[in-house]
């Protein structure tokens, strides 16, 4: 409850349980927002909650909450709206729920606007003191921080260390920094992780060749986490959700084997836009005199590009900027940073150039 908003954000889905509201979970494609919405789903659903979930397509709509999608979510009867790991700059789309008469409860972590939106709730670790424990929470600790006070007031605190295998996912695959209790609930997580009950999760460990009882921080970085975020990049992320929140073992398999597949189209489409991006630097090493390195191709998957960028700054030891860059479509980047560089900050010194972005200290669109 050190959290601002909690207790009105606590109150308020209390009231949507009790009344029989339905609740519409609106998450992100990345990992982050996949284990997000997952945690929210099954854990309002075992509150008794009656909920319903969408996460927008990276190609189609790209990051952030969308009114023509938002507005289909009220026609299906939607009476208060939950996002996860993104809502924090969604001025346009918390007024035009408010002017529907629904609620919007933001659970976010990513930068502050210079003025919130006019949700009921705003919950959003960077409003805390930058010393506070709970300050570095990605946006799944916020998912969790939210059903802990619930379960709390519930009596039912006791459960809520089995939603904890999908916090310690989000906090490593968004690179989250690792103290307080991020660092704190990722050492409970990893231990839940290694013993999960979660259908889902235990067969794509089986399909990935992953030996849970051996399973780290490496292990999500490596294996766990990008085959679930080629589930976002290449495809559809609500498909993660079904995986990470089912009880069917046969629609588990498929769904396990359909990130095995797009996890492999994934690597070779990053080994192909990493050669062509090592070859534009070799073509014209100028682009090196700069302190961040910005190349761009048409042809580059936009969905891809964020892997790239990463291990360009690995190679080069500078932020990176990569854009895809379609003819008579806006240019769209992925930003990667360095250590003491704030990329987002960085980029926002800029936005009168942009149409829009968004991110954290070590990464951008």
């Amino acid at each position: 409850f050190d959290l601002p908003d909690m207790q009105k954000a606590v109150e308020r889905v209390e009231k949507a349980i009790r009344e029989h509201e339905q609740t519409a979970i609106w998450g992100d494609f990345d990992v982050d927002g996949q284990t997000s919405t997952s945690l929210l789903v099954s854990a309002l659903k075992g509150l008794g909650a009656q909920v319903t979930y969408y996460i927008p397509n990276r190609h189609t709509e790209g990051h952030g909450v969308h009114i023509g999608s938002l507005g289909r979510l009220i026609d299906g009867g939607a009476s208060l709206i939950i996002t996860c790991d993104t809502g924090i700059a969604a001025h346009d789309a918390v007024n035009y729920a408010n002017s529907r008469g629904v609620d919007v409860i933001i659970t976010d972590h990513h930068q502050l606007p210079p003025e919130l939106p006019d949700a009921y709730a705003a919950i959003n670790p960077q409003r805390l003191p930058h010393d506070h424990p709970l300050r570095t929470l990605p946006g799944v600790g916020c998912s969790y921080e939210l059903i802990k006070a619930l379960y709390s007031r519930a009596g039912r605190a006791n459960e809520t260390e089995n939603f904890l295998d999908l916090v310690s996912l989000g906090i490593v695959a968004d690179v989250a920094t690792q103290t307080g209790d991020t660092r704190y609930l990722l050492q409970k997580g990893l231990k839940v992780l290694r013993h999960t009950e979660r259908l889902g999760l235990k067969i794509m460990m089986e399909v990935a060749e992953v030996n849970p009882g051996h399973l780290n921080e490496e292990t999500i970085g490596f294996a766990i986490g990008p085959r679930m975020n080629a589930l976002g990049r290449l495809d559809d992320a609500n498909k993660s959700v079904e995986l990470l929140t089912t009880n069917d073992e046969t629609r588990a398999h498929i769904l396990a084997n359909t990130l095995e597949g797009l996890n492999n189209e994934r690597r070779m489409q990053t080994n192909q836009i990493f050669q062509a991006a090592l070859k534009q630097v070799e073509d014209d090493p100028n682009l090196l005199n700069y302190s961040v390195l910005v190349l761009g191709h048409e042809h580059w998957q936009g969905g891809i590009i964020g892997i790239v960028a990463s291990r360009l700054v690995e190679r080069f030891n500078r932020p990176v900027i990569l854009f895809t860059t379609s003819a008579g479509e806006p240019a769209r980047g992925s930003a990667r940073s360095v250590e003491g560089v704030d990329i987002t900050a960085a980029i926002s010194e800029h936005k009168d150039m942009l149409l829009t972005f968004g991110g954290h200290k070590q990464a951008a669109g």
